[in-house]
């Protein structure tokens, strides 16, 4: 019998031979070697940077590493386990072990933009704190082996919560477990026990361990770290498979309850055919467990983290873009895919088919600005000082540039490059996974020049040079939308973006 590591070989190169456009070929080569060069070029940079400050960075550096924990834990729990790269339903027939589901979640986290940009941070911030001395590459070990089990602990964790989840109790018992940690968040930072708590973090002495291997000293210290983190890896991947097999096999109470239940009868109201559309895309949205959990993690996660560090308002500005661009990414860059195999009906009903396409813009946007709104909501309640003019005129102008940009950029490709999607599972993406990388990466980076553009015109004090330099990127974004209106007039684009979406 083939191992794990065998049939996910085998997967992702059946994976890789399903992407016949050479231009997507290339551009995946492209992005997977751009991850080295990033991780390596935050090193060197953070070498050339004088080391003045290198004591006050390594002070800082367990809180980057505690945060990349955070998120190697977060990222996979939102998914909810599973395997990303088919839909579960293509790999029922075939004998896919459990150890292949999970290595899978492995092998597809270098792909995940979030985490990549922590990986580059967590490097660099790493080699700032190092002093510059023949010893200083023993910390390398140190830091990959954390990285492992950081990721690996994910992963874990993923899977328990999927397995638990499979009853009604285990769901409640998330749901109050999750209300009690946010709980907790927030009474460390009301109290001002945070700084307390991440002095506690075990973190610490990883950094402490790699810092003085770099000093040419405490090398019985950076042994025993490096030892320990490797075992702790090597212990959370065995059990990390255990807990996928346990996962998946664990029977669920989904067919307990009942199919059918009595609906009152509604008075009948006078809709027009948008609010109709309108309507069955909003339920298509809520029908999805996956899209659920990412709504309500990117309105909460960002604003629980922000009020829990209690940022100031240059930061503040940054957050729009990073919420918009994670929104979109839930179901906007494949808009239509809402239909999934309803896509012909719907295509077929006596109305106007402009219609489809602006209640489509219309759920990506509500969907984009309250995630947005949710958590500035949530920064606003502890940001650090009054805000100025310029600033308060900059953070409404970023909520709109980056929301309007990202629709833009969002209904565009939803026209131009449809997929096939049910969005069923509680890991379905909207497109394949190479393809959501590519489009990962050219939200954060379309956001983040957005959110940087508009928080140096707030930074100059001038109240009204937000207004100014958000209209540029709200004219692009508009552009867009009036783009994919013309491309959504075209009978033969409709029909090929309505058959990709029913049927593949």
């Amino acid at each position: 019998m083939t191992s794990g590591w065998e049939q996910l070989r085998a997967l992702v190169a059946l994976r890789w031979t399903m992407v016949r456009s050479r231009h997507a070929r290339l551009g995946l080569a492209a992005l997977a070697a751009c991850v080295p060069l990033a991780v390596a070029g935050g090193a060197l940079v953070a070498q050339v940077v004088p080391g003045g400050t290198r004591f006050e960075a390594s002070l800082v550096v367990p809180t980057i590493y505690l945060g990349f924990a955070v998120l190697s834990a977060v990222s996979p729990l939102t998914a909810g386990g599973g395997n990303e790269l088919y839909p579960a339903e293509q790999l029922v027939a075939y004998p896919i072990r459990p150890s292949t589901h999970f290595l899978t979640g492995l092998a597809v986290m270098p792909i995940n933009l979030a985490w990549v940009s922590q990986l580059v941070i967590l490097t660099a911030a790493t080699s700032f704190a190092l002093a510059p001395t023949p010893t200083a590459p023993l910390a390398v070990p140190t830091m990959l082996a954390y990285v492992l089990l950081a990721t690996a602990v994910g992963q874990l964790g993923s899977w328990l919560v999927t397995g638990v989840r499979q009853t009604a109790n285990g769901r409640r018992a998330m749901w109050a477990l999750a209300l009690a940690v946010a709980a907790a968040v927030a009474v460390a930072a009301r109290t001002g026990r945070a700084t307390d708590v991440l002095d506690a973090s075990p973190t610490v002495r990883v950094v402490v361990a790699m810092v003085g291997v770099s000093e040419q000293r405490a090398y019985g210290l950076w042994a025993a770290t490096t030892a320990t983190l490797l075992l702790l890896a090597a212990a959370t991947l065995y059990a990390g498979r255990a807990a996928c097999a346990w996962a998946l096999t664990r029977p669920g109470d989904a067919g307990a309850s009942r199919e059918g239940r009595p609906v009152r009868p509604r008075t009948a109201r006078a809709r027009t055919p948008f609010r109709e559309l309108l309507a069955v895309d909003r339920a298509s949205v809520w029908r999805s467990a996956s899209l659920r959990r990412g709504a309500l993690v990117l309105g909460l996660l960002p604003g629980l983290v922000t009020f829990a560090l209690g940022v100031d308002w240059s930061t503040l500005l940054l957050l729009p873009g990073l919420v918009a661009s994670g929104a979109a990414l839930l179901f906007g860059v494949n808009a239509f895919c809402l239909d999934a195999g309803g896509a012909v009906w719907l295509a077929s009903l006596p109305h106007d088919p402009r219609l489809a396409l602006r209640s489509k813009t219309w759920v990506v946007a509500e969907t984009s600005l309250a995630c947005v709104l949710i958590a500035v909501a949530a920064g606003l309640l502890r940001v650090q000082g009054p805000p100025t003019r310029a600033e308060a005129y900059g953070l409404a102008c970023a909520v709109v540039a980056t929301t309007v940009s990202v629709l833009g950029t969002s209904m565009r490709l939803s026209v131009e490059r449809p997929h096939r999607a049910d969005l069923r599972g509680r890991r379905d993406t909207p497109a394949p996974p190479g393809t959501m990388a590519v489009y990962s990466a050219r939200m954060a980076a379309q956001t983040t020049f957005a959110g940087l553009w508009v928080a140096g015109s707030a930074a100059t004090g001038v109240a009204w040079l937000p207004v100014v330099a958000a209209l540029p990127v709200v004219l692009l974004g508009l552009r867009s939308l009036v783009v994919s209106g013309r491309l959504w007039r075209d009978p033969a684009k409709r029909a090929r973006v309505v058959i990709t979406v029913a049927a593949g």
